[in-house]
């Protein structure tokens, strides 16, 4: 009888396989029990990323991805108008999200930082983990890149040139 990948398996795959290919570069992957798994890697920026998934759940967690953001700024409203047209058919299939893959998508702001969580279908883990991670290069590549430039100085480290 052929055994199934866990959706925390293929979570943790998908990941690992960005390190592995110099896309991340530092990763972590720690098991807090059997229900969840804390993630940690740098890539885009020096400030490294913290993900959690919870495999009751099938929720992928990126904690505090974006610092220093006060809510219901114009900013905050801004990335959340940004989040909801990600699913849009307007945009070509390559950066669009997927209802199948990744059924749920919230933004929270505690305390002014934003967090995203993600609820994917477990059967297809790896891949919306990949839309996942796609996700959030937009987020720094299309939506901060250019209009947020100082707040990537102030909260990223990012050089000012």
């Amino acid at each position: 009888m052929p055994t199934s990948i866990l959706p925390a398996d293929l979570v943790t795959e998908q990941l690992r396989s960005y390190a592995t290919r110099g896309v991340f570069r530092e990763f972590s992957a720690t098991p807090h029990g059997a229900q969840r798994i804390d993630y940690r890697f740098v890539w885009l920026t020096p400030r490294p990323v913290h993900a959690q998934f919870d495999a009751r759940t099938n929720v992928l967690k990126l904690v505090e991805l974006l610092p220093g953001v006060e809510p219901r700024s114009a900013m905050d409203k801004a990335l959340r108008e940004f989040l909801s047209g990600r699913f849009s058919t307007k945009l070509p299939p390559h950066r669009r999200l997927s209802k199948t893959l990744i059924r749920e998508l919230k933004c929270v702001n505690r305390g002014g930082a934003l967090s995203l969580s993600l609820a994917l279908n477990g059967k297809q883990a790896g891949e919306a983990t990949k839309q996942a991670v796609n996700l959030v290069s937009e987020i720094f590549q299309n939506f901060l890149a250019g209009p947020y430039h100082e707040y990537m100085v102030v909260n990223f480290d990012l050089r000012e040139d």
